[in-house]
């Protein structure tokens, strides 16, 4: 494998990686399962729109406030639908 296809490997690996921390730390905060809450955020397309398009952002902040951000958009979509 060349560099670029290394780094961009890695840069895969990182944003899944943020997408599973995002997923468990928001179901712990609401007090579900992790698969519970990847279920809710996938129905309302909160895993594509916030966590993963949102990562440039999201990735800078700290467990707690990506469990906060991620809830209250669930809490918001959802109520909307």
């Amino acid at each position: 494998m060349d560099n670029e296809t290394i780094m961009k490997t890695s840069a895969e690996q990182d944003r899944l990686a943020f997408t599973v921390l995002a997923i468990e730390a928001s179901a712990q905060k609401m007090g579900v399962s992790p698969s519970e809450m990847r279920r809710r955020l996938d129905k309302v397309g909160l895993i594509k729109n916030l966590i993963q398009d949102c990562y440039d952002t999201l990735h800078t902040e700290s467990r707690e406030a990506v469990a906060n951000d991620v809830v209250e958009a669930l809490k918001n979509w959802e109520r909307e639908q």
